[in-house]
């Protein structure tokens, strides 16, 4: 019967109730300067934590997989040094760019959140072309060596691009999602654009709505059966 719980719970579909409606900001500018490979920062916020770790598309001799990269704080937000770039690269590369390799942010929620938004703020005057994607996956993520395609087993589904045009004015982004998640990842549009088409930002701030997950009613009755078939076992053995 154990087996019949386990398979319930892996049918399970998901249904976002608000836990407060509350929207809340999670400022990431700063002065921290450069970081290390493999480095995160921690954001708080009414509770609700959001850690930022950096991810550079550079792993291996062909840049065919995600790698740890350094993530850097600045008064216009995060930014991202790959290992192609190095660790203490200067200007424009420190920023969440794609000359040459792909940048990434990855944030991962203390809960999951809903209506999310997020701002980026160039450091000069370029294009702001973003690409996303979302998961909810209650475990800690490492996506050390792992390509695009391979996201998916993570719970990740299909990138989303936004684009935006050159200017050095701040862009807000919507993450659209059919429901809640806690792991985000976004970085500077896929590819590898020439010219004034390269994408160069920082993240400044990250805006979203604390969500609780719970079954769709379907859902709830299979996991309610899996429970009754349960204790009516237990009941013949006593």
């Amino acid at each position: 019967m154990k087996t019949t719980l386990v398979v319930a719970a892996s049918l399970a579909s998901w249904l976002v109730v608000s836990a407060s409606g509350q929207s809340l900001t999670w400022n990431l500018t700063g002065s921290a300067g450069s970081g290390a490979y493999g480095n995160s920062l921690t954001f708080a916020q009414s509770g609700v934590t959001v850690k930022a770790t950096a991810w550079g598309y550079t792993y291996g001799s062909s840049d065919n997989a995600l790698e740890t990269a350094a993530l850097g704080q600045w008064s216009l937000g995060l930014g991202v040094a790959n290992r192609n770039e190095g660790a203490s690269a200067g200007a424009p590369q420190h920023q969440v760019d794609n000359s040459g390799a792909d940048d990434w942010v990855l944030f991962e929620f203390s809960k999951a959140v809903t209506n999310v938004s997020v701002t980026i703020t160039p450091s000069g005057t370029y294009d702001r072309d973003v690409s996303f994607m979302t998961a909810f996956n209650s475990s800690p993520l490492n996506l050390n060596g792992l390509s695009y395609a391979s996201l998916s087993g993570l719970g990740f589904g299909s990138k989303v691009d936004s684009s935006g045009t050159v200017s050095s004015n701040s862009r807000t982004v919507s993450i659209t999602s059919a429901t809640g998640f806690n792991k985000l990842l976004f970085g500077a549009k896929v590819g590898e654009p020439t010219g004034s088409d390269i994408d160069y930002f920082k993240v400044t701030s990250v805006t979203g709505t604390p969500t609780t997950l719970v079954p769709e009613p379907a859902t709830a009755g299979l996991l309610g059966l899996g429970v009754l078939a349960l204790g009516l076992r237990r009941s013949r053995r006593a």
